[in-house]
């Protein structure tokens, strides 16, 4: 017997197979399902939400999505369902369904997102919430005319209340400038809550944001949502480009009128929250590809912020060097050294290779390095550089091009892993040597 459930349905949306294993995943015997329409057996399902519906309406398959549905008898059931649709000389006569069923998995996964809620919830002292901004406009650290106006951008928008669309790309600071525009606006003492929408799959997704009702399924507790967790405060979705679409649609009705409800619950919650999302790439073409409705861009679209690249204004190398040894220095508790010329030379020279985020790493290891020693910055040691490193003895010889490595007797490859457990095996057995090695 196979473990994926088949659903076949004709081109009128009535079951015509459907096999042992979709009973047991939808908690149906196939007696049940066969020759009734779809939605009268599963209620809950709209044309809009039932997959074999939309293949059905329009002749495009869908791949591994997942969906969580009750029965008839009620009974919630999450499958991962690929959906293909089924031609006979070429006119659309049916649709067929490939389930998986996660039930299980889902849950666990619910009661996970309920731990985190948990320790998002606000918690008071004296009567002040605890949690908000990390960084304020001070530590945006740029004098180029481009940064000169996005913080003049984003001063005037954290005065407002307007939703904001912060785009960059990976590693300019999205996420620092979001946190200044909420330590700037009249939302400062109350809760900024950050969530990445790449991290999570849709429907726990959609349960974390939007919280739960007990019994929404086995084991669930009445929880918040990180909505309302946020009330009052500010609710940053990064990466808003990788959430569905349906979900990009309920997000559009949150931010129409400012109420929510929870995951199988009829009452609506209103909730005041400001919303602060980002995207990894331009807007434009983020519509373009449809991983971006274009209804809720025009609505979190109110103040668009760019977050230049470091390529783009190269002049703040020297002033970024100055910040992030001034930074580590303090927090390692060691005295400030500068960078080492030739890596400052090599990011100045060619600054499409690094990014706020990279180039803190030189300037960390600058700090972490013994006074005397040039290895911890020289240029051959950053990964960016394509500069090969420097090695002595045979492996160096054969890197360089100078001849092979000598052969060993009984020499048999080992793997990495096992490698390195024997290694640590045998350091661990015996003292460390002054200079090191094995």
């Amino acid at each position: 017997m196979i473990d994926e459930g088949i659903h076949v349905v004709d081109r009128n949306g009535v079951t015509v197979l459907y096999n042992q294993q979709a009973g047991q995943n939808d908690g149906l015997s196939p007696e049940e399902v066969i020759g009734r329409h779809l939605l009268e057996v599963f209620p809950s399902l709209t044309p809009a939400t039932s997959t074999l519906l939309k293949v059905l309406a329009t002749g495009k398959p869908i791949p591994a999505h997942e969906q969580t549905f009750a029965n008839y008898k009620g009974q919630r059931v999450t499958t991962i369902n690929s959906t293909l649709p089924i031609f006979h000389e070429g006119e659309l006569v049916g649709a067929i369904e490939v389930s998986k069923d996660v039930t299980r998995v889902r849950e666990l996964s619910e009661r996970v997102a309920g731990l985190q809620a948990a320790l998002l919830r606000p918690r008071s002292r004296r009567g002040a919430p605890v949690g908000g901004a990390r960084y304020t406009f001070d530590d945006l650290v740029g004098d180029h005319p481009a940064m000169q106006r996005l913080k003049e951008q984003a001063l005037r928008a954290a005065a407002t209340d307007s939703p904001v669309l912060v785009y960059g790309e990976t590693g300019t600071g999205k996420e620092l400038l979001v946190h200044a525009i909420h330590a700037a606006s009249p939302r400062r003492h109350r809760p900024l809550v950050a969530q990445n929408c790449a991290a999570l799959p849709e429907g726990l997704l959609e349960s974390l944001l939007f919280g739960t009702a007990r019994g929404s399924f086995t084991g669930a507790e009445d929880r918040p949502g990180l909505f309302e967790l946020a009330d009052g405060g500010t609710l940053y979705l990064d990466e808003i480009n990788s959430m569905q679409p349906e979900l990009q649609a309920k997000l559009l009705r949150v931010l129409q009128d400012g109420r929510i409800r929870r995951l199988g619950e009829a009452t609506e919650r209103q909730v005041d929250v400001r919303i602060i999302a980002s995207t990894n790439e331009e807007p434009a073409a983020a519509l373009a590809s449809g991983r971006l409705r274009s209804d809720l861009y025009y609505r979190i679209a109110v103040v668009a912020l760019e977050m230049p690249p470091l390529r783009r204004r190269a002049s703040d190398i020297p002033l970024l060097t100055d910040h992030f040894l001034d930074k580590h220095s303090a927090r390692l508790g060691l005295p400030r050294r500068p960078l080492h010329p030739e890596v400052e030379a090599f990011f100045s020279g060619t600054p499409g290779r690094a990014t706020c985020a990279s180039w803190s790493t030189p300037s960390r290891r600058r700090c972490s390095w013994p006074p005397g020693r040039r290895s911890g910055s020289a240029i051959s040691r950053l990964p960016c550089s394509g500069q090969p490193r420097r090695r002595s003895g045979a492996a160096g010889r054969m890197r360089a091009g100078r001849g092979p490595l000598p052969q060993t007797r009984g020499f048999r490859p080992v793997s990495c892993a096992a490698s390195w457990r024997s290694w640590s095996g045998r350091r661990c057995g015996r003292p460390w040597r002054r200079r090191g090695g094995t």
